[in-house]
């Protein structure tokens, strides 16, 4: 199964559900908000309380989200290395570049997969390695995640050196 998520924001993300029609529809269950999915996605819902969606994480194959915090975290935490879509500004998807500056800091450390360009969707899911256990999880390189974070709030380089 692969999992989809756009976060609890109420702005449209039609950018990253109109790019799943690239996708098999038949193994997609998509959180997707107030955007429209493709015909023949398997399960579609628009919102899902924090419990579902830590349900999905948990039985996922493949995690395909935008990069908000929360999500990657969740999705880290259940062993994934997630496809990461940024909403970005110029699009109307958010408010500023927060989760591009996010996502370019856990590309940088190897801590997500994250795809620039949509079109690009569907080879960044093949390229999903194998996902880790819980116990795995809590042992990957301890503090690459936060330091991550630290630095894409600070604005600073995703990496020191």
């Amino acid at each position: 199964m692969i999992f989809v998520t756009v976060g609890g924001s109420t702005r449209p993300f039609p950018r990253l559900t109109q790019a799943l029609s690239a996708l098999p529809l038949d193994e997609l269950v998509v959180q997707h908000g107030p955007s429209a999915v493709p015909d023949g996605v398997a399960h579609a819902v628009p919102f899902m309380d924090f419990a579902e969606v830590l349900d999905h994480l948990q039985r996922a194959d493949v995690v395909v989200s935008h990069a908000g915090s929360g999500s990657v975290i969740c999705a880290r935490r259940n062993g994934h290395t997630p496809v990461l879509v940024p909403r970005l500004a110029r699009y109307d998807e958010t408010v500023d570049d927060h989760q591009a500056e996010f996502a370019a800091a856990l590309e940088e450390a190897g801590e997500a997969i994250v795809v620039w360009d949509v079109e690009r969707l569907a080879e960044a899911v093949s390229a999903v390695p194998r996902r880790v256990t819980p116990r795995e999880t809590t042992e990957w390189r301890s503090g690459t995640l936060h330091e991550a974070v630290r630095r894409a709030i600070h604005g600073q380089a995703p990496v020191p050196g």
